[in-house]
């Protein structure tokens, strides 16, 4: 592609293409990439912990480290994955660093770790259509799943990956991915029993 090719005709190319172009030193191949998939890494990180401001805040934050490293990493990409399984395999190693030192933080202050899990996923259902609550209540049951079933859960909803890719973004054998999608499916069935 030449260097002065527009975001226009960018557009139309695939994201892998899109990304190598990037790593080709193309900076407008980054900005239609960004904008195809901002929202829904934003929305995987969001829904980690539930939807209030605080979460707003570590999501955003998350987001822009996972595209700081998506920027710095990019000459690593290679075409033998897709475009999304390389940039939610960073999203999820994002997270879980985060949880890390989140997790060793409340060690070192003494934090009782259970009383944190278990506010983690807690949203406050205000008045509303029945449709709002469904929604905050899948936001909490969401939040309330362990972690490693909640990043499976929302790689499959969010992302639309299916469950060999999921294996790969998770580095994950494809029987234990399974096994964690139908634990988190149950713990969700179960937990939305009012509504479902």
């Amino acid at each position: 592609m030449p260097d002065d090719i527009h975001l226009a005709d960018l557009g139309d190319d695939s994201d892998e293409a899109l990304m190598l172009a990037y790593a080709s030193n193309q900076a407008g191949a980054f900005d239609v990439l960004y904008a195809r998939h901002k929202d829904a890494v934003y929305r995987f990180f969001l829904r980690q912990h539930g939807a209030n401001a605080q979460d707003n805040s570590v999501a955003e934050e998350l987001c822009h480290d996972c595209w700081m490293k998506i920027i710095k990493h990019r000459h690593n990409y290679q075409h033998s994955a897709k475009f999304t399984t390389w940039l939610y395999t960073i999203a999820r190693h994002t997270a879980m660093d985060f949880y890390q030192k989140k997790h060793l933080h409340l060690v070192e202050t003494g934090h009782n770790l259970d009383d944190e899990e278990g506010q983690q996923g807690h949203v406050t259902l205000s008045d509303g259509t029945e449709q709002q609550r469904l929604q905050q209540a899948l936001q909490q049951a969401i939040a309330l799943l362990p972690l490693e079933q909640r990043q499976i859960f929302l790689l499959k909803q969010e992302g639309d990956f299916t469950l060999d890719e999921i294996a790969d973004i998770t580095q994950e054998k494809k029987e234990k991915v399974k096994s964690s999608w139908r634990y988190a499916l149950q713990k969700l069935r179960k937990g939305l029993g009012d509504y479902v």
